[in-house]
């Protein structure tokens, strides 16, 4: 699927839990989760109240073999549905390698990302980072500092051109890719409830703004 229809079906489960919640409406996104999340606070800011990106795949870092990566600039246009691997190593997600052990073994997980897609997502990092002066809602930024699957510098620029004042950005060292699932992940979840209730960065653990 592209991104687009990723972001209208997103929208219909966001407007589902706010007709049935009737309260605020806080959208938490990872990875590739988190760059959905990014997409969709820009097209529909009217939509949530809240968001949390949590290591957003803006500048993916992923180790691509050198005999692959002319075909990460060809599969894009001429084979945009062939699907090929996404490179991710399991034991670089998490500290705890019961998580490595969980993801292999999950049949719901797979390593598979097509053409147009991958290309799509590099396309769409580089142009949410130019756009992040343009983010009105108010959101909490989540990024592990030894993450070896997205790159925590394009986090930093995303964070760096934001300009809407309730904003915070938690750098975790020591921590992979998969902070919610890392052997400290009770401090990350800590710094979510600190912020989604006390509207502050004064109590996150993490709080780390860039220079």
């Amino acid at each position: 699927p592209s991104l687009d229809a990723l972001l209208d079906d997103i929208d219909l489960a966001v407007m589902r839990a706010r007709g049935e919640s009737g309260g605020p409406v806080v959208l938490i996104g990872h990875s590739f989760g988190g760059l959905l999340a990014i997409a969709y606070a820009l097209r529909h800011p009217d939509h949530i109240d809240r968001a949390v990106f949590s290591a957003p795949l803006l500048i993916p870092k992923v180790k691509v073999p050198a005999w692959k990566r002319p075909l990460t600039k060809v599969l894009p246009r001429l084979a945009p549905r062939v699907a090929v691997s996404n490179e991710v190593d399991a034991n670089l997600l998490s500290h705890d390698p019961q998580v490595a052990r969980r993801y292999a073994s999950d049949p719901l997980v797979h390593d598979r990302i097509t053409g147009g897609l991958y290309g799509d997502t590099i396309a769409r990092g580089e142009e949410f980072i130019a756009r992040a002066g343009e983010i009105r809602v108010p959101f909490l930024l989540m990024q592990g500092r030894d993450d070896r699957i997205v790159d925590p510098l394009g986090t930093q620029r995303f964070f760096a051109r934001a300009t809407v004042p309730e904003r915070a950005f938690c750098l975790y060292p020591g921590m992979y890719h998969e902070i919610f699932n890392e052997v400290d992940q009770a401090r990350v979840f800590q710094d979510i409830e600190s912020w989604l209730t006390q509207r502050t960065d004064a109590h996150l653990s993490g709080w780390n703004p860039p220079p």
